[in-house]
Order: C-alpha cells, then structure tokens, then sequence
C-alpha cells in the first residue's frame, strides 16, 4: 500500500493546486537531441514559448536549483543554462564525454562529471571558477553512476561487473565490489544504507551493504531489469525490462518482492504520482501509456501518447503527467483528475505538444 509519507512529502503542492484542467504556472524544459535545443513549454497555455540553443545534441538534464545543465556528450561539454532568463549563459568544457553529472551534496558551485575519457572517473567541475580538486579514478569504464540521497557519495556500475563506491569528501575511490557483466540501473535507498543494483544478465536485484561494500540480499527477478524507479519517499521501487509485460514491485526497507503485476506491452520508463497515487509505465512499442495503482497494484487505464513514448514527469501540483515521445518529437499531456478507473480502463489524453526533433529528457520548473 502506498505509505502515509509519500502523501505527506506532496502536501504543500496538493494544498496548492488550481481547479482542475487549469495548467500549472511553470515550465517544462524539454531537451531534443535532433534539433540541439530545449524547448520551452508554457504549462498554462500548453504550448512551446521558445527555443534555447544548445552546443550539440543533449543526451539527459540535471536540475540545480534555477539552472539546468545539458550533458552534451559530442561536443564534450554541458551546457548551462539561466532557467528565469531561459538562455545559455556558458558551455563547461571537459577532457571526455560526459556519462552524468550532479552537484556535490551541499554546494552550488561544484559540480562531478562521470566520464570514460581519457580515463574512467568523476571529474570535478567549478561553476565559480574555483580551484578544484583531482579527478577520482575509477577501476575500469563505467555504465552509470547512482548518489547518495545525503552523503558526498557516488557508487559506478563498471563494464567488469562490478560496483565501486566513490566517497568525493576522501577523493578516492573504494576498491571495487565485484557481481557479474550486464549490470543496470543503480538507486541509493532513501536512508543510504544500502544500495540497489539492477543485474541484468543474472536477473537479479542486488542489495549491497554501504558502510560494508559487500553483497547484503540478493532477489531473483522474473524479468532483465532495465528501467529502475523509486516513490519520493522510497518505500517501493519498480522495475521493468525484458521477460515479462510486467512491472516487479520491491519493498527497499524489507529487501523483498512485493509482487509482479501485469502491465501494457513491454513497459519501459515510470513516474508516479502522489494523490491518487498512480505509476505511469510508458509502453514504447505499443505508443502508449498504462496508468498502474499503487494501493491497488493493478492497471486502471490506458492511453494513447505518441509514437514510442519514453520519459514520463508529473508536475509539482499533482495534474498532469507529461510524457515524452521520441520519434514523433511531441509532449502528450495526461490530465490525471480525468482519470477514471473502470471496466474500459481508457484515460483521456488531453493534448499533444509539439517539442522538437528527438526529445529525451525534460524537467519541470515552476514560475
């Protein structure tokens, strides 16, 4: 069941919603990798207020505070960019193509890039100019990086199978903890304590033990996990990938399999919303998006959005669920209050933006 603390954590914005169907006063920023740009989407009017010329192709977005940092990995740089003047204000150059980024716990002018090249490690990068500390090594290339919820801490999925835990504050690296090839997804559990690993070619969800850095539970999957999401409040966790039309759901804190409930055809990426506490799950090949309960655990709708939907992102106040498509370069725009679970399992879609060439990733910012 879906926990009194995830409620409450969305309080403030629930208190604050308009009537229903009256947009939310913010933006949406949406990155196109085929046109090199972010739209801007009017979340009032729903429609795209103006273009923001990137460097190169972005490949994701980090949010700090007012700015927003495109990861521009052909160009070899991130992109920053003023979110209230809505323009590029500089172009941070790096030695490598950047894998991610995000700002060091408790800054605003340090920032650490994940990049293979030319060597595999975190590379510091100051907003302010400042002298900056060495790179941290790492082992070997990595996948991807996960961050600890309150410690300077990044853990790296390597290409060798294993995990290698990055404390920035010591500026080295752990010694590596070794699984197996085909790692995935990776996410902190909320507390920090442990971490969760997505095993893909051994089908498995991992638990590793932080302060210890070895392996705490193991849980074989029905499925090749793929697409990793956890609640705000970190009670459960959600996975999907190949195997099964379905979506696993983990209890972090127990360290168990809640259960798998069926979902639309192979279901890809996820967001949830607060109340009522739904989970999107984007379904690619199918052009569509299954509406999944999480008290209930089962789907309620479906919707059409798009051709090869992927991304999905709820807006503060609860109203929507925007959903990127990537191959028909629009925004569909689901209003959840018109959700209404039934027999027919159908949800209006209540427009269609278009964003650009190739969106990839989008953030919500209000104002």
């Amino acid at each position: 069941m879906i926990s009194r603390r995830y409620l409450l954590r969305f309080a403030p914005f629930l208190a604050a919603c308009g009537q229903p169907g009256t947009g939310f006063r913010g933006h949406a920023f949406v990155a196109c990798a085929g046109s090199a740009s972010l739209a801007v989407v009017d979340l009032l009017a729903f429609n795209v207020r103006e273009r923001i010329e990137l460097s190169g192709p972005p490949a994701s977005l980090f949010r700090l505070e007012n700015r927003l940092f495109a990861l521009i990995p052909a160009r070899n740089a991130i992109d920053e960019i003023d979110s209230l003047q809505r323009r590029r204000v500089f172009t941070h150059n790096l030695p490598g193509p950047p894998l991610a980024v995000r700002a060091e716990p408790g800054s605003l002018t340090r920032l650490w890039a994940l990049l293979n090249e030319p060597r595999p490690g975190f590379y510091p990068l100051a907003l302010d100019g400042a002298k900056t500390p060495r790179p941290i090594a790492l082992a070997a290339p990595a996948l991807g990086a996960a961050y600890a919820p309150h410690e300077p801490l990044a853990a790296a999925a390597l290409e060798t199978g294993a995990v290698q835990l990055v404390p920035f504050d010591q500026h080295r690296a752990h010694a590596p903890v070794h699984l197996a090839e085909g790692l995935g997804a990776m996410r902190f559990r909320s507390d920090g304590l442990l971490l969760m690993v997505a095993e893909r070619e051994r089908r498995r969800l991992t638990f590793l033990d932080v302060a210890a850095r070895r392996v705490a539970v193991e849980l074989p999957l029905p499925i090749s996990p793929q697409n990793f999401y956890v609640i705000p409040d970190g009670g459960q966790a959600f996975l999907t990938g190949e195997g099964r039309d379905a979506v696993v759901i983990v209890y972090p804190y127990r360290t168990e399999i809640a259960q798998t409930s069926l979902s639309g055809r192979r279901p890809g990426m996820m967001a949830a919303s607060a109340d009522p506490p739904y989970l999107f799950v984007s379904n690619p090949e199918a052009n569509s998006v299954s509406v999944f309960d999480i008290g209930t655990q089962k789907v309620v709708a479906v919707t059409g959005a798009g051709v090869r939907p992927g991304a999905i992102s709820i807006t503060p106040d609860q109203q929507y669920a925007l959903v990127l498509n990537e191959v028909s370069g629009d925004v569909a725009v689901i209003r959840i209050a018109a959700i209404s679970p039934g027999r027919t399992k159908r949800a209006p879609l209540f427009t269609m933006i278009p964003a650009g060439d190739r969106p990839v990733d989008l953030r919500i910012l209000p104002g």
